[in-house]
């Protein structure tokens, strides 16, 4: 027989527990949604949560500390690591790479301009090789899990939620033949700008799975017009035509528009006549930004895009600073000269080229570069860099010094086909401008008479150079 009693008892009991059910949820709800608007406060409110969930620096001094395990899998134990204060963790596995080293490294990674997409770098492993194709540098982009437990009445006590987050990941590579800062400041900037394009410029395309063709970044840069590349993933011609890329042009315009000053390194290249006078050329292009302030010399610098610089900084709510010097004209000219060498063999003729160039800027220094236009792969080829007070000129082709009764050639190879010449003008401040681009198809006939042994001075140059090769010597040159 049914027992009203027992069963109003039972309704009571029921109605309670579901109370008790529905608060839980409303609790675990609010405590989620109070996690999720924590991270949607302001930069240094994020800061602030997120530094504290993470761990105090570790400080490597005790031979016994337990190991930092990588996200990344199978990878050797560290030797040295350091987690930053701002929660991402340094990691070393060469040698000439300890923690003092690390701690440096982290110093110039916040050199760059920087927002609060640092707080999802997640790793910076230095390893103590080089990769495969000579790779300096890579950036990866995963994913690693949040856990929140929430305990609550009438639910198990590890109850949580827990998502994806997206995370940043540098690897720089051969940390044990590049052993300073400012060997690694390049390609650190460069990889720490994927992660700052890929986050403020790219996030919602990539989430997508869309092409990156619609993108503000792209539009601003001229994407159609310069026959960009506009797809996210690495297709099968990448290593060939990685200047291409959309996404390693953005890389680069961070560089320039927000790296650290440490990339601002200068190598003083030396031309064909330099280097027959025995003037060294230097052993390695590595952080030679004022030859190549980025990889495709083909399309505008990032400061000669209009628009640009100021996208860049407006994630991180800054203004881009002036130039110290406006934008000017530089415009080259070239010309062909010939010798005339008489040999035990017979008459030698010699045929190269001066090309010259205004220096319109204060206190700038100017390198010549060249590239095949036809055949682009990337970067080009430094010719010579000019500091101030010396003659903006250099020479390219075959060039010949006569010099204690015998003669010396020297061909660098350069004036052959179809090229193009550009100046690099590096102000005071670290700003980058271009010259206008001189094209050039060289036919390998002379088009003026030669210039005679008597034309020449006691050092094999010609007389009407023999001023700026004095000056030249005097500057180091």
């Amino acid at each position: 027989m049914y027992n009203k009693r027992a069963g109003r008892a039972l309704i009571i009991t029921l109605f309670i527990i579901s109370l008790l059910m529905m608060g839980a949820g409303v609790f675990g709800l609010q405590f989620f949604m109070e996690e999720a608007n924590a991270y949607r406060q302001s930069e240094n409110e994020s800061e602030a949560f997120f530094l504290a969930r993470t761990v105090e620096p570790f400080v490597n001094t005790a031979a016994e500390a337990s190991p930092y395990v990588s996200i990344v899998e199978d990878e050797a134990v560290p030797l040295y690591y350091y987690r930053a204060p701002e929660g991402f963790t340094l990691i070393s596995h060469s040698s000439a790479w300890d923690e003092t080293m690390l701690r440096a490294l982290r110093e110039e990674l916040l050199l760059n301009q920087h927002g609060n997409e640092i707080n999802f770098l997640h790793e910076l492993i230095v390893f103590p090789d080089e990769q495969d194709r000579n790779v300096l540098a890579s950036y990866t982009m995963t994913t690693d899990t949040t856990r929140f437990v929430m305990p609550f009445p009438a639910m198990p006590n590890d109850f949580g939620i827990s998502f994806g987050q997206g995370i940043g990941i540098i690897h720089l590579y051969g940390g044990d033949t590049v052993t300073t800062i400012a060997g690694m400041a390049a390609s650190l900037s460069h990889e720490y700008g994927h992660l700052f394009t890929f986050y403020h410029m790219f996030n919602e395309a990539l989430a997508a799975g869309e092409d990156l063709r619609n993108t503000e970044f792209a539009r601003l840069r001229g994407a159609y017009m310069h026959d960009l590349i506009t797809r996210s993933d690495r297709g099968e011609d990448y290593w060939e035509q990685r200047f291409r890329y959309l996404i390693e042009v953005a890389a680069e315009d961070f560089v320039q528009l927000m790296g650290s000053p440490t990339t601002r390194q200068v190598v003083d290249f030396v031309d064909v006549r330099q280097r027959i006078n025995t003037a060294e050329a230097p052993e390695t292009m590595l952080g030679a930004r004022n030859a190549f302030p980025q990889e495709n010399l083909m399309i505008p610098l990032a400061n000669e895009a209009p628009g640009l610089a100021e996208y860049f900084f407006s994630f991180i709510n800054r203004t881009p600073p002036e130039p110290v010097q406006p934008r000017q004209e530089i415009v080259l000219e070239i010309t062909q000269r010939v010798r005339s060498f008489d040999l035990v063999a017979g008459q030698r003729i010699v045929i190269y080229y001066e090309i010259t160039w205004n220096t319109p800027y204060d206190g700038a220094i100017y390198t010549l570069v060249t590239y095949d236009p036809a055949n682009y792969t990337g970067w080009g080829i430094p010719i010579r860099t000019i500091r101030p007070g010396i003659t903006a000129s250099a020479i390219i082709g075959e060039y010949a010094v006569q010099r204690d009764g015998q003669v010396h050639f020297l061909n660098d190879n350069l004036a052959e086909g179809t090229r193009v010449f550009m100046v690099i003008a590096q102000l005071p401040d670290g700003t980058f401008f271009t010259s206008e681009k001189l094209t050039h198809t060289f036919l390998g006939e002379p088009i003026a008479p030669p210039i005679t042994e008597s034309e020449y001075d006691e050092n094999g140059e010609e007389t009407e150079n023999a001023e700026e090769s004095a000056e030249s010597e005097e500057n180091g040159d």
